[in-house]
C-alpha cells in the first residue's frame, strides 16, 4: 500500500550565540494541520532518529496521521550551524537555556499558543524533563510527552555497559577529545553525529551522578521537577536496548520525575512485538508502523 505523500519545510531557528539550530517540520495537508508535535534526539544523533528517506519513522508515521512534526537538530547536529568542531563550547546548559527555548518558540510562531505534544529520545528526553523542571508550560501549553528509551543515570550491572561507558565514553574518549577539541561520536560508530566537549561531559557526568542539577549554575532539576505538573507521559523501553535504554534505568527516570500520569511499555518479542528493538529501532523501523507506533497513536488521541 502507497505511503499518503508528506510535505515538509527546513527551518532554521537563530540562537543568542551566531549558531543557529534546524527543525525539519513534516505535514500532510497546511490547511487542516493536527496538533504540533516537537521532538528531540539523544546523544550522538540528530533529528533523523525520527525520520528515514524512504518516509518510515514516527515523524513520518504521526504526519500521515495528520499531525504537524517539528523534528529538532540541537546545535552542532544535523543541519544546524556550525557543525560541532574543536571551538564549540556549548554543553546541556546552553540546550537546555537557550536551544529548547528557542526551537519552542518557532513552533508558537508557526502554531500559536495550540497546546503541543513533546517527544524524546534517549537524552533528548532528559534535556526535555530537565527544561519543564525550570520552565513548565511558561513558552507553551504541553498536552502530552511520550518518551523512547528515556534515561538519565546508568546502572552499570553488565558487561556490556562497563565496556561502554567505561573504555568507549571514557577511557578512549576522553584521549579523542584531547586530541581533537570534541568527540568524534561517528569514528567510534557511537552515533551519526559528533559531540562537544561540554555536551560529553555533562552526559557522562549526569549519567554517573545521583545529582541530577545544572553544570553551570547549579540549578536542581531533581528538586524543581518534583514541584512541576507533568502531563500525561508514556514511556517505551526496548528489551533489545540493554546499553541506552535498559529498561530498568528507564523505570529508575519514571521514578526520578515523581508521581505524575505515567505509563511505561517494554517492547520485546518475547512479549507479543514484532521484534526485539535496538536504541534507533524503537523509533523508527519499519515494523514499528504495525506494531507499537498505533498504541502510541490511540493514546495521543485519547483525552
Amino acid at each position: 500500500m502507497a505511503k499518503t505523500p508528506l510535505k515538509y519545510e527546513s527551518i532554521m531557528v537563530s540562537l543568542p550565540s551566531t549558531d543557529q539550530v534546524h527543525i525539519t517540520r513534516f505535514f500532510r495537508d497546511k490547511k487542516l494541520l493536527g496538533a504540533p508535535v516537537f521532538m528531540l534526539h539523544s546523544t550522538g544523533h540528530d533529528g533523523s532518529t525520527f525520520y528515514s528517506e524512504d518516509g518510515h519513522g514516527l515523524a513520518c508515521y504521526l504526519a500521515r496521521q495528520g499531525y504537524d512534526v517539528y523534528v529538532a537538530d540541537l546545535r552542532g547536529k544535523g543541519k544546524s550551524w556550525p557543525r560541532v568542531n574543536g571551538r564549540s563550547s556549548f554543553g546541556d546548559h546552553q540546550s537546555i537555556n537557550e536551544d529548547i527555548p528557542a526551537l519552542i518558540k518557532k513552533i508558537v510562531s508557526k502554531r500559536a499558543y495550540t497546546p503541543q505534544i513533546w517527544i524524546g529520545h534517549g537524552w533528548g528526553s532528559v534535556l526535555m524533563c530537565s527544561y519543564y523542571a525550570r520552565y513548565g508550560d511558561k513558552l507553551c501549553p504541553v498536552a502530552k510527552m511520550a518518551h523512547f528509551a528515556a534515561r538519565r543515570v546508568i546502572q552499570q550491572d553488565s558487561k556490556s555497559k562497563r565496556f561502554l561507558f567505561n573504555v568507549m565514553w571514557g577511557r578512549l574518549s576522553r584521549l579523542l577529545i584531547w586530541a581533537n577539541g570534541y568527540l568524534p561520536t561517528r569514528m567510534l560508530r557511537l552515533g551519526v553525529a559528533n559531540e562537544s566537549q561540554g555536551n560529553y561531559r555533562d552526559y557522562l557526568h549526569w549519567a554517573q551522578s545521583e545529582e541530577w542539577s545544572d553544570p553551570e549554575d547549579g540549578f536542581s532539576y531533581g528538586s524543581a521537577i518534583l514541584d512541576q505538573q507533568l502531563p500525561p507521559s508514556f514511556y517505551f523501553a526496548a528489551e533489545g536496548d540493554k546499553a541506552y535504554g535498559d529498561p530498568a534505568d528507564v523505570r529508575q527516570f519514571v521514578r526520578e520525575l515523581g508521581p505524575h500520569d505515567g505509563r511505561l511499555m517494554v517492547l520485546s518479542r518475547r512479549g507479543g512485538n514484532l521484534r526485539d528493538y535496538n536504541h534507533v529501532d524503537m523509533v523508527r523501523h519499519s515494523d514499528c508502523e504495525e506494531d507499537h507506533f498505533p498504541l502510541l497513536l490511540d493514546w495521543l488521541q485519547t483525552d
